[in-house]
């Protein structure tokens, strides 16, 4: 019997290294095409539009049982709606995941500049256009869900997936919290976080911070004593974590955040790490329902009390919470989201892995 073919719409580049949303989508490539025979398309605008059109006239839509699409921040262009469209009229079962609605949230999108203006009035239609040529839409989120599209029943509910654990001991003497992503400014909470090791150390913690970032999302500012900036991706983060003795997540809370669900959380289960989060509604549900770490307040001094809190505890509690973890990990696979997605195409139980092709 034929493996069923599904094709990948990703609108981020696959080709230019693990971060943010690429390490969504690249986990779930990888799963799918353990599953099925599946094709890629992928890039910004310009180089989806070229793709977008090669696929298309090549005829490998008659073939195609499915497609899967990964929207970005950026609004979509013309040609995807337009193959979308296509493909739909053709009866192939579309699947299409809205990742994020910053737009919806002023405090966290400011529209000050006319490009930024036009993408916030733009981002609903947008949305509904994409949404209208897809057979179902899936998000992160029952709460991102309601927000983008109210209480419409066929949502599907797709968080970020965990990679397997990681499977590296952690040292008794490990003090280090560890930091995955864009701590400029404080959107992300790297600016409280700072200053909450700051009054850590102040108060007799010993704890250093190590932030893994990319060019250009180091801190603003000096970094206060106790804190290093790293350049890694994937398991070249594994090096770090015998020294780590917590992942962190320091987000302000805010409506974005209270519904938001960072595909860096599902990583940290993998590390088998205690996890401190800030009070977000979505983020601290899957701490406290693995059983996995701290929920602390937003504010600089809360998250410095919780870090203490975390540095005290036997380390026999702090392994503990670790193991729980990578428990927890393990529950929240790739795989498990690939099956969901292929569920949500009407294609079944998964298939044996096939060759892979990029359009």
């Amino acid at each position: 019997m034929d493996h069923p073919r599904v094709l990948l719409l990703s609108m981020y580049p696959l080709d230019q290294g693990l971060w943010g949303p690429t390490v969504r989508i690249t986990h779930l490539r990888d799963a799918l095409a353990r599953r099925v025979a599946i094709d890629v398309v992928d890039g910004y605008r310009a180089r989806r539009r070229g793709a977008l059109a090669r696929y298309a006239l090549s005829g490998q839509m008659r073939v195609l049982d499915g497609i899967y699409v990964e929207t970005s921040t950026a609004l979509p262009s013309e040609t995807d709606v337009a193959f979308l469209a296509l493909a739909r009229a053709l009866g192939v079962p579309i699947l299409t995941y809205f990742r994020d609605a910053y737009q919806l949230f002023p405090e966290y999108y400011s529209a000050d500049t006319p490009r930024r203006w036009l993408s916030a009035r733009a981002f609903l239609p947008a949305v509904r256009t994409l949404a209208s040529v897809s057979s179902r839409v899936a998000v992160p989120s029952n709460g991102l869900g309601r927000a983008i599209f109210g209480e419409r029943r066929d949502v599907l509910t797709l968080p970020p997936g965990s990679p397997p654990p990681a499977g590296v001991a952690m040292r008794e003497d490990a003090d280090q919290l560890l930091f995955i992503g864009n701590a400029r400014g404080d959107a992300a909470g790297g600016r409280r976080l700072l200053d909450a090791v700051s009054l850590a150390r102040e108060a007799g913690s010993s704890v250093e911070l190590t932030l893994v970032c990319r060019v250009g999302e180091e801190p603003d500012c000096e970094l206060p004593a106790g804190v290093r900036v790293v350049r890694a991706e994937g398991t070249q983060v594994h090096a770090l974590l015998p020294n780590v003795m917590a992942t962190i997540i320091p987000r302000p809370k805010n409506r974005y955040n209270d519904l938001a669900l960072p595909v860096k959380l599902f990583d940290y289960l993998s590390f088998g790490r205690p996890l401190i989060v800030t009070n977000c509604d979505e983020t601290a549900r899957v701490v406290r329902d693995a059983r996995c770490g701290l929920v602390v307040g937003d504010a600089p001094a809360e998250i410095a009390d919780g870090i203490r809190e975390l540095g005290d505890r036997p380390f026999a509690t702090r392994r503990r919470l670790g193991d729980a973890a990578a428990r927890s990990a393990i529950g929240q696979s790739w795989e498990a989201r690939a099956s969901q997605v292929l569920d949500a195409l009407g294609l079944g139980p998964p298939t044996d892995r096939t060759a892979t092709t990029a359009a």
